[in-house]
């Protein structure tokens, strides 16, 4: 559902859809200063991230956003450095290193099963017991209270 939300860039009132809190003029600019960052690593993969900013004058943090986004990767011989935010491990895109990447991604299956458990415990005890009356009957239906096989067939 769409909200209105002031972007977090120009302070404008824009329809919030999904995604950044920034309005579509915002997104436009940043995916050019996303660009030019790109370009720029590219050809000079041993620039520090303030030579990048005053080169492309992109912002030290949207630059840290774009590698922690995923959307840029630093050689291994770079000198920016990002820090797996559960190990401190340095990182050349993300916000985890694949050691705890794999970790946390076995730890929210393992959850996942934990929560399914009941359920299915759930399932299995109904589908042995059936639908039971008041009188211990199974697999008969209610329609408003009433037993289905103690409703009269009338002539329509």
């Amino acid at each position: 559902m769409p909200d209105v939300r002031y972007c977090r860039r120009c302070k404008k009132l824009f329809m919030y859809v999904s995604g950044p809190q920034i309005c579509d003029a915002c997104k436009k600019l940043e995916e050019d200063e996303y660009d030019k960052v790109r370009v720029f690593l590219r050809d000079n993969p041993g620039a520090t991230v303030e030579e990048v900013s005053r080169e492309t004058d992109v912002s030290v943090a949207l630059i840290y956003r774009f590698l922690k986004d995923g959307r840029l990767e630093v050689s291994e011989k770079s000198p920016i450095a990002l820090k797996c935010e559960n190990c401190g491990v340095k990182i050349r895109s993300g916000r985890f290193c694949a050691s705890c990447s794999k970790k946390l991604a076995n730890e929210m299956i393992s959850a996942g099963r934990t929560l399914k458990e009941p359920f299915r415990e759930e399932n299995h005890r109904e589908n042995i017991r059936g639908d039971v009356d008041e009188n211990g009957e199974r697999g008969l239906r209610y329609i408003h209270g009433v037993r289905k096989d103690s409703i009269e067939k009338k002539d329509w």
